[in-house]
């Protein structure tokens, strides 16, 4: 678990995760991340990038790079989107910009299949579903599946200002004192 101050710096931390963890597995190539369009994951430069909107983009120069944008629900859109480069999947298992638009539990399993499939990270943003505010702890509870990066935040601190990126054991094991910054 690493604790951060925001949401957004949580996700922040989520994608350095996925970078790094490719690149302590001898594979620093793979750095992009799929993500879906109409997403929201904060507003910091790279987590303005991943969400890819461009009313929050607008006015702050060129989007980061590393972010392979698709429809939710569209598994093949997925698929397709994997390339050599690729670390990983971003999703907040409920889209919670525009109003709340439910990614299905087959999709995210799905998710997790062709994760597992393509040797890629699976990283949930439960920063505004976490906590018990789906009727479980995580949202992704009730798809049955497991993450190996995920940010949680809003429910975490009651309106404290308060994130975390919490990890598998495995993906932590790529992050060593300081490497977070």
């Amino acid at each position: 678990v690493f604790f951060a101050n925001s949401g957004a710096e949580a996700v922040e931390c989520a994608i350095k995760v996925a970078r790094r963890y490719h690149a302590k597995q001898g594979s620093p190539e793979r750095y992009r991340l799929v993500t879906f369009e109409g997403a929201f994951h904060g507003r910091t430069l790279a987590t303005m990038a991943a969400g890819g909107q461009a009313k929050h983009l607008e006015g702050f120069g060129p989007p980061v790079g590393g972010f392979d944008q698709v429809e939710a629900g569209d598994s093949g859109a997925v698929d397709a989107a994997i390339g050599e480069a690729t670390a990983g999947v971003l999703i907040e298992p409920i889209m919670g910009e525009g109003g709340m638009r439910e990614v299905s539990w087959p999709f995210l399993r799905d998710l997790r299949a062709l994760c597992d499939a393509k040797g890629i990270l699976l990283l949930l943003d439960e920063v505004q579903t976490g906590i018990g505010r789906t009727g479980r702890l995580f949202a992704h509870e009730w798809a049955g599946i497991t993450p190996d990066v995920m940010a949680v935040a809003k429910g975490l601190g009651s309106g404290f200002p308060v994130g975390a990126c919490l990890t598998t054991e495995e993906v932590g094991l790529s992050m060593t004192a300081g490497s977070h910054g």
